[in-house]
């Protein structure tokens, strides 16, 4: 069995973003939109392991 990637929901994505790329030397990828779904998301690449999936909700007025 191998887990593909892990999702987190966060209040502060682009803060927990810039933890996991200063604290464990993660690579992100540039923000995605789902407008359909209402979240933002960020993956999170290490050197090994699974990516982190970081999401929050979207609000109407972004």
């Amino acid at each position: 069995m191998y887990i593909e990637h892990l999702a987190i929901w966060c209040k502060d994505l682009e803060r927990m973003k810039d933890f996991y790329v200063k604290y464990f030397g993660a690579t992100a990828n540039q923000r995605y939109h789902d407008p359909k779904n209402q979240f933002y998301s960020y993956f999170l690449r290490f050197e090994k392991g699974p990516r982190l999936e970081l999401k929050r909700r979207s609000f109407t007025n972004e």
